[in-house]
């Protein structure tokens, strides 16, 4: 029984989940919202659309991860896919719980299009466009970074401040995970080329996706100045903070870029993601600061 728990937390990438839902909360709280119930609702939505989009990406990519992951839960049978489809579709059905601090006028009905527009990009990423070359990367880089406008859309009434801060954020996010993807595809070159997905390395070559993306990152550097001008609008006594998180999210893209046009991948799937978690700590420990003292 346990066995089959850890599994099913494994299928669903249920870590994943948790954070992105500790991120949309963090990104509420930012722009203004103060509804513990809207707030909860929203960690639970947040975290079951995750689950869903995992657990049909292992549904829809069975064949490739035989190749890639042959230790995945639903290719060594320890989950069924009937088990599996049942956990989607329940996931499915929890995710959308923010249909209710809608219906009762505690939350915007912004925030519902934004999850559905997640929900059905994933989807389809799952289903059929992971090999279509930028288009894969792209989505996976907008559903990453759709977490900051569902908070900030989730509030009852949207101040322009946060507005323009959560849309730069964003932004900068998207561009930042889709020059990460597109460099990544270099790492999952041999994988990718026996599954026939199709990215800018598989197609073009490894130094051409190596350039593309140090290309993509540094502009998602130059994106963080206006980024972090902005914070002192609405983070206030806390941007410092903040600012020099995502200073040094910049720094070890600018030192990752240069490794990368140098054809030195090591490090690089580890560190990019220390770098983009940096920035999303940043936002986490203002939104806590403002929690407590707002």
């Amino acid at each position: 029984m346990f066995s089959k728990v850890i599994n099913i937390i494994k299928l669903g990438r249920m870590e994943h989940g948790l954070l992105a839902a500790i991120t949309v909360v963090a990104s509420y709280y930012v722009s203004g919202g103060r509804n513990g119930y809207v707030a909860l609702t929203l960690l639970a939505s947040t975290f079951f659309a995750e689950v869903f989009l995992f657990v049909t990406n292992d549904i829809h990519n069975i064949n490739e991860d035989r190749v890639n992951r042959p230790n995945a839960p639903l290719v060594t049978g320890v989950i069924s896919f009937r088990e599996a489809y049942w956990l989607a579709l329940a996931s499915l059905v929890l995710s959308l719980i923010q249909v209710i601090p809608v219906a009762i006028g505690w939350a915007n009905s912004l925030s519902l299009i934004i999850l559905l527009v997640a929900l059905i990009l994933g989807y389809l990423y799952n289903s059929r466009l992971k090999r279509v070359m930028i288009i894969n990367n792209l989505i996976v880089a907008l559903v990453t970074s759709l977490t900051y406008l569902y908070g900030l859309t989730s509030v009852k009434v949207i101040m322009p401040k946060s507005s323009l801060f959560m849309t730069l954020l964003f932004l900068t996010t998207v561009v930042a995970t889709l020059g990460r993807e597109i460099v990544k595809g270099s790492l999952d070159y041999e994988g990718d080329l026996r599954v026939n997905i199709r990215t800018v390395a598989t197609v073009y070559g490894r130094d051409a996706a190596n350039r593309v993306g140090s290309i993509v990152m540094l502009i998602a550097v130059a994106l963080s100045i206006p980024l972090m001008i902005t914070s002192l609008m609405v983070l206030g006594e806390f941007s410092p903070l903040f600012m020099l998180l995502v200073a040094l999210t910049d720094s070890l893209i600018l030192f990752l870029s240069i490794r990368i046009i140098k054809g030195d991948l090591r490090w690089f799937r580890e560190l990019s993601l220390l770098a983009m978690g940096l920035t999303l700590i940043g936002l986490m420990l203002c939104s806590l600061l403002i929690f407590i003292y707002a």
